[in-house]
């Protein structure tokens, strides 16, 4: 049996023109001591066919296609099949920057300690590539983690985990819709070791087919946020069974009352020129819009989104924050 550092696990269904523009540079970034392992859920749109040509022709080293109960599972099956010693999760309509994925892999290798990695991630709307953000909630998120163990969101997309601490994370959770949310909502409530990479690992390509989208559709608009707080309080120590744990669940006082006082607040810091958080940071990716077709529009949009990834990369070099011997470090 191969020995691999690193196992690529990718899900798919039924994105077969998103899912060739991923593999197309998956397979180009695969490094001799990697392997790729797609679970297709039983796609009808000629996934199988392409994953079985991608197969026989050595360019992918594992697939199984048939009907599954949800990404979980997928990802699932995947990661148990996987020989890698570290597994990277890679989403099929999303981009990736495989350098700074070799980066955290050297890291990882380096320090046996460290369960789970994940990084700075952008997004990119189909319909507006000229601009990206960058979650910077999630990072302050993290922030939050290594300074005081907070039950945080931390966003999929750029995670790295050691196939051998899945025996303490635990796999992907089958019963939910937001698979991401509830792993990073558990790992952090739990004694797992994180480390974050600035480096922007990968960008979420927001289109008609996300989950997101998909999930928050007619009356089910605020669906996302419903599941992700159930997910939170259940994780969270902070709240039990009492009574003020479900006032503080179910009745938003604080909401009501920082909303009056908020342009108040905005009106003193504009007056004293102090910083005032405006959202994520929007940056502008240099994209021109073109008339095209939507074949050309979505090889674009993947283009747009690798362009980003390495500019900013090039312009802030890599740094990784975790903690060792209960001393936080910040390593170039």
């Amino acid at each position: 049996m191969p020995d691999y550092s690193l196992s690529y696990v990718l899900t798919t269904y039924n994105k077969l023109p998103y899912l060739k523009q991923v593999v197309e540079r998956l397979v180009a970034a695969r490094q001799p001591d990697e392997e790729i392992v797609v679970a297709d859920g039983g796609s009808k749109d000629g996934t199988p066919e392409y994953l079985q040509g991608l197969f026989e022709a050595g360019l992918i080293q594992q697939y199984v296609s048939e009907r599954d109960k949800g990404e979980a599972h997928g990802f699932n099956k995947a990661m148990l099949r996987a020989r890698g010693d570290l597994l990277k999760v890679i989403t099929d309509d999303d981009a990736f920057c495989y350098p700074a994925i070799g980066e955290a892999k050297a890291f990882m290798l380096a320090h046996p300690e460290v369960d789970v990695l994940t990084g700075n991630t952008g997004l990119i709307h189909l319909e507006k590539l000229d601009t990206a953000t960058l979650y910077d909630d999630v990072a302050d998120n993290f922030r939050r983690w290594l300074a005081h163990r907070e039950v945080v969101w931390l966003i999929g997309l750029p995670l790295l985990i050691r196939r051998t601490s899945l025996a303490l994370t635990g796999l992907f959770h089958t019963g939910v819709v937001q698979v991401d949310t509830e792993f990073t909502y558990r790992i952090t409530g739990l004694n797992v070791s994180l480390a974050w990479s600035t480096a922007v690992l990968s960008v979420r390509l927001e289109n008609p087919q996300s989950n997101f989208r998909v999930m928050n559709q007619g009356k089910g608009r605020s669906a996302s946020t419903e599941e992700a707080e159930r997910m939170r309080y259940y994780y969270d120590k902070r709240f039990g069974n009492d009574l003020g744990s479900l006032l503080r669940q179910r009745v938003p006082y604080a909401e009501w009352l920082k909303r009056p006082l908020r342009p108040f607040k905005r009106a003193l810091f504009g007056l004293l020129n102090w910083p005032q958080y405006k959202g994520n940071t929007p940056l502008l990716t240099g994209h021109v819009a073109a008339a095209t077709g939507p074949a050309a529009d979505l090889a674009t949009a993947f283009a747009v989104a690798d362009r980003f990834m390495a500019d900013y990369n090039a312009a802030h070099p890599t740094e990784f924050l975790f903690q060792a011997n209960q001393l936080t470090k910040v390593l170039a």
